[in-house]
């Protein structure tokens, strides 16, 4: 619990406490609390940020905005206390006085029981203090929190007699877990917005949550919601990989967890347009578990901050939102393979926080991640620990061939009955599931330009005109199969 763990920090010997958080006043609650616990005294809690300087309960101790002069008026006091400083991250580029009085200040502050709290949204620090700080990130509100967020939320408001009659220990439950991932403002207004000029609270109430909730993952810039509807878990063949998913299918539920058991994720490589990507979705369709996508690009274009900390904001979103599948799209494109590695700099930087996340993970965040040339990736990434399983997606056999085609029939309305599905599977020997689906849908319209029914004929010809890209990338795909031979397990029990 994070009261826990900061009242621990303050009670220990570290004098600077660096609280990786954007939520100021929740913190601010958290710290005081914490401190007087850990002190077993009322201890007095100030604050100092660039537009007021140092205060105490609301009344302004010294006016200077400057930090050092800020910093130096708290080491004056010798009552215990806490200082709570906002903003470090933004005062520290090229000021050598603030930094070496951050140093000094952890000198003078260890014959002191007064620690300085330090809560920025993300870390940045030279690398000549990290050694001097303690560092803690404050998770997201969780369930006990939004609970009682909730609770409050009800009594506030003019219908609270008649909510509180409709509020099941289901519902509740529902609403609370469509919460998670929001700051503790966040939910309070996602919480008031749903149940305004409302008398009961039921699935309405649930999905104004939720539409909150991909409104705030779309603002973070680097994951976004897919929707995973149960008709994705349509694909054909890969008897082995459903067969795994099918063992687990308990594998989130408390019982699970208690053991230890909660899966980590897998990663799917293989020939590109056999159905990587929608094997994901299936598989969060499937366990009926919500679906974020980690956009890999925008972790490193800067728009979401320094690639490190979009990385970290996408963990603490993901977890918050536990229980979850975060699929990784083409993972070798955005984590560092081996030439980046050695050669260090963001990428191996990004590398290193997602190794060190998946080894020691807790949340049922199960991570899906995709590869088209696996071998580009650092051998830690493969091993076991990090990803239960490392599957092979080859090209479909005849059978799975034939189930893809009654799949992709059947979303347009065409009855595979009335076909001979085993010469059509003939006739697309040698094609993945993409070009199969692009089949179907060049016979339909050609059958359609013609204002004729949709024939056998025009659909195996339309199959066998494609050049498929195991005909064009054949050197290629020999060679991913070359090297998945004996270190994967193949997603199909079928060969071809």
């Amino acid at each position: 619990m994070i009261l826990k763990r900061i009242q621990n920090l303050i009670a220990g010997k570290a004098s600077l406490i660096y609280l990786v958080s954007e939520e100021e006043e929740r913190v601010e609650r958290l710290v005081s609390v914490a401190a007087d616990k850990a002190m077993r005294k009322p201890v007095r809690v100030y604050t100092w940020s660039c537009l007021s300087g140092l205060a105490c309960g609301g009344e302004v101790i010294e006016a200077a905005t400057d930090p050092v002069l800020g910093i130096d008026r708290f080491l004056e006091v010798t009552d215990p206390a806490v200082l709570i400083f906002k903003d470090l991250h933004l005062l520290l580029d090229h000021n050598a006085r603030l930094v070496r009085q951050l140093k000094d200040a952890a000198k003078r502050l260890r014959s002191s029981r007064n620690k300085i709290v330090f809560v920025c949204p993300q870390v940045m620090l030279p690398e000549e203090l990290f050694s001097i700080f303690k560092l803690e990130d404050v998770p997201l509100p969780q369930v006990e929190d939004l609970t009682r967020l909730l609770d409050a939320c009800v009594q506030c408001s003019p219908h609270a007699e008649s909510l509180v009659k409709s509020l099941s220990s289901d519902v509740k439950g529902k609403v609370v877990r469509a919460a998670q991932g929001f700051t503790w403002n966040q939910a309070a207004d996602a919480f008031t917005s749903a149940l305004v000029n409302h008398k009961v609270i039921g699935g309405e109430t649930v999905d104004a949550v939720l539409a909150e909730k991909e409104a705030l993952v779309r603002k973070s810039g680097v994951l976004e919601f897919i929707d995973a509807s149960a008709g994705t878990w349509e694909i054909g063949g890969l008897l082995n990989l459903k067969k795994w998913l099918k063992e687990r299918n308990h594998a989130f539920s408390t019982d699970a967890a208690d053991k230890g058991l909660t899966p980590k994720g897998i990663l799917v490589m293989g020939v590109s347009g056999c159905g990587k990507s929608l094997c994901i979705k299936a598989i969060a369709a499937y366990w009926k578990l919500p679906l974020l996508r980690l956009d890999m690009g925008r972790i490193y274009d800067g728009l979401a901050g320094p690639p490190e900390e979009a990385m970290r904001t996408a963990i603490k979103t993901a977890e918050a939102i536990a229980p979850c599948v975060l699929w990784i799209d083409e993972i070798e494109a955005g984590i560092a393979n081996q030439n980046q590695k050695q050669s260090g700099g963001k990428e191996a930087r990004v590398l290193a926080l997602f190794l060190t996340w998946m080894q020691e993970k807790t949340a049922p965040v199960f991570v899906g991640a995709t590869a088209n040339e696996v071998e580009v990736l650092p051998p830690e990434i493969l091993r076991k620990g990090r990803f239960d399983e490392l599957f092979y997606m080859g090209l479909p056999a005849k059978d799975e061939r034939k189930q893809i085609l009654e799949i992709h029939m059947k979303r347009r309305n065409v009855d595979p009955v009335k076909f001979d599905m085993d010469y059509l599977a003939d006739s697309t020997e040698g094609l993945n599931g993409a070009e199969i689906e692009q089949g179907v849908i060049q016979a339909i319209f050609e059958s359609g330009a013609t204002n004729a029914e949709l024939s056998e004929h025009v659909l195996a010809n339309a199959l066998r005109n494609i050049v498929p890209l195991s005909r064009t990338m054949r050197e290629r795909i020999q060679k991913i199969e070359a090297w998945a031979r004996d270190r994967a397990m193949k997603a199909s029990l079928q060969t071809i």
